[in-house]
C-alpha cells in the first residue's frame, strides 16, 4: 500500500509540473485569464480524480471479483461525471474559464501517468543526495 501512496504523490506533482508547461500557452491564447482558470480548474479535477481512483482501487481489493467490478465501474462513472461537469462549466462560462485549458488541464492526468516512471525516478535521485 505504500508504493500506491508513492505513486499517487508522484501523479499528482507530474499534473502540477504539467499544469506549469501547460501555462506557457498564456503567449498563444487572447483571453490568458480564461486559459489560466480552465488549466486550474482541470488540474484541481486531474488531482481530484487521481485521489479517488486511488481509494477506489484500495475499496475495490476489499471485495469479491463481481462487486469490486461494480465499485470499479461506480467510481470510473463518477469520474467521467467529474470530468464532463468541468468541460461543461467551461462551456456555459467560455469568458472566464477555457475549455481547452480544461482539458489540458484534465490530460495532464494521463500526461503523468505516462511520466510518473521518469518522475519516480528522478525523485528518488532527489532523495538519496539529500541523505
Amino acid at each position: 500500500m505504500q508504493e500506491a501512496k508513492q505513486t499517487l504523490y508522484e501523479l499528482i506533482i507530474g499534473v502540477a509540473l504539467c499544469g506549469i508547461l501547460f501555462l506557457t500557452g498564456n503567449i498563444f491564447v487572447s483571453n490568458r485569464i480564461a486559459y489560466t482558470l480552465g488549466i486550474l480548474l482541470g488540474c484541481i479535477i486531474a488531482g481530484v480524480m487521481s485521489v479517488h481512483m486511488h481509494h477506489s482501487l484500495e475499496q475495490a481489493m476489499l471485495y469479491d471479483a463481481e462487486n469490486a467490478t461494480k465499485k470499479m465501474q461506480k467510481g470510473t462513472f463518477l469520474r467521467l461525471l467529474l470530468m464532463v461537469a468541468a468541460l461543461a462549466a467551461a462551456l456555459l462560462l467560455p469568458q472566464w474559464i477555457s475549455v481547452i485549458g480544461v482539458a489540458l488541464g484534465v490530460l495532464s492526468l494521463k500526461f503523468s501517468a505516462y511520466l510518473q516512471p521518469l518522475t519516480h525516478k528522478v525523485l528518488q535521485n532527489f532523495i538519496n543526495k539529500g541523505r
